[in-house]
């Protein structure tokens, strides 16, 4: 499957309070073999202009669990090509793999490469920083974790890059300069149990349940500040006295 979506059509920021869909693996944990759906690839094709550069793109596989955005000329021209093919394909990660001390790698790992057409030249850096974003399954029982982007070069040896943590959608979005391999690094923070084989049928909903008691507790205190107090007692009647009565 493939998929191409522009900026209009990119993952809704926060839907409400519904927790993301199931999250879709390569290799499923063995209590999600018979609920799982195949994560998609993605393939897209941008025009090169042969002075400017790559058109801007917001390009997202259909499940969105991956996106890259990319403004205008961040790839450069290349002889007389004059497409551009983007390609995301996900994939399971090694057994062996080194990362950051604490970490593990949250769901699959992301291929994203770009080739020239017609050439068929591979495209190298890019001129200037696309975003990129993940979405992650939560594989810790514990209240808190922490995730980040990880790039690899041999899908062996991570290291971690500078992103930001969107809970709510359980994403990691980082400005990328280059394309490869990346995954989402997932770390806990306090006490926690171990990974969970089940985890991924979570889906924030820790998250979830956080920001619903959040809101509840700013409905609950807004009301009380503008409830009306109890009305006041009306003016006692004072009795009249006729100086002529016994």
């Amino acid at each position: 499957m493939s998929g191409s979506l522009g900026p209009a059509s990119r993952r809704p920021i926060l839907d409400g309070l519904l927790p993301p869909p199931m999250y879709r693996w390569v290799h499923p944990p063995p209590a999600l073999v018979s609920t799982n759906q195949l994560p998609s690839a993605g393939r897209s094709l941008i025009a090169l202009d042969p002075t400017k550069g790559s058109a801007a793109t917001v390009f997202s596989t259909r499940d969105f669990q991956a996106s890259l955005a990319l403004g205008e000329g961040a790839i450069a021209p290349h002889g007389q090509d004059t497409k551009v093919q983007l390609v995301i394909t996900p994939l399971a990660p090694k057994t062996d793999v080194i990362v950051p001390t604490g970490m593990q790698i949250a769901g699959n790992v992301i291929e994203v490469s770009a080739m020239y057409e017609p050439s068929g030249a591979s495209v190298g850096e890019l001129r200037t920083r696309g975003e990129l974003g993940l979405v992650y399954p939560l594989l810790f029982q514990g209240v808190g974790f922490t995730d980040t982007m990880l790039r690899s070069q041999d899908q062996r040896s991570w290291s971690a890059i500078k992103s930001d943590d969107a809970i709510a959608q359980q994403s990691v979005h980082a400005a990328v300069g280059t394309l490869g391999l990346f995954a989402v690094g997932q770390s806990p923070v306090g006490p926690t149990s171990p990974p969970s084989p089940t985890a991924g049928t979570r889906n924030g909903s820790i998250v979830v349940a956080i920001l619903a008691a959040v809101v509840l507790i700013g409905a609950v205190a807004l009301l009380r500040r503008r409830s009306p107090g109890p009305p006041p007692p009306p003016p006692r009647r004072r009795r009249s006295v006729d100086p002529w009565e016994d």
